[in-house]
């Protein structure tokens, strides 16, 4: 019977060196072992019917995973970043006269928020709300139209 002690006295110091030479910063890769593992606990009904070799590939295929989940998180932390210290200069009084922002309904300002600041799809969106993704894209489109019903009053 595999236990997950086993994986871990088996794989642990080839998957160290493996996120180490991806994260290159031993607490992200101490990170990326530990959740691998993690997973691997998750799954250990699944990795006693593999192989030895099907399971080591598993795992590093688990952790490479987990490295490209992270690199995206922080490129999209990033890309948010840069969006809002844009959208605050657009939206100063000094550049536009008066927050166009503030034209828009609230309901309007978190929806054009979630799509186009966080990225949300509109299933994503109308999941959170609890109404169909056809209905978040309408109100999109009539968000839209009314910024820039607001906006075309100031020159940009």
């Amino acid at each position: 019977m595999l236990t997950i002690a086993d994986l871990y006295e088996e794989l642990e110091s080839g998957l160290s060196r493996y996120a180490a030479s991806l994260a290159r910063d031993s607490d992200k890769a101490n990170d990326l072992v530990s959740e691998t593992f993690l997973q691997a606990m998750a799954h250990l009904p699944l990795l006693e019917q593999l192989n030895t070799y099907q399971r080591k590939a598993w795992l590093y295929r688990v952790l490479k995973n987990r490295f490209i989940d992270q690199r995206r998180a922080e490129r999209r932390a990033q890309t948010l970043i840069e969006r809002l210290a844009w959208m605050n200069e657009l939206a100063t009084p000094a550049a536009l006269g008066q927050d166009v922002f503030a034209q828009v309904p609230p309901q309007y300002r978190e929806l054009l928020h979630q799509h186009y600041v966080l990225e949300m799809t509109s299933e994503e969106i109308g999941l959170k709300l609890g109404v169909p993704a056809a209905t978040v894209r309408s109100r999109l489109r009539l968000a839209i139209k009314r910024l820039r019903a607001h906006s075309s009053k100031f020159d940009r």
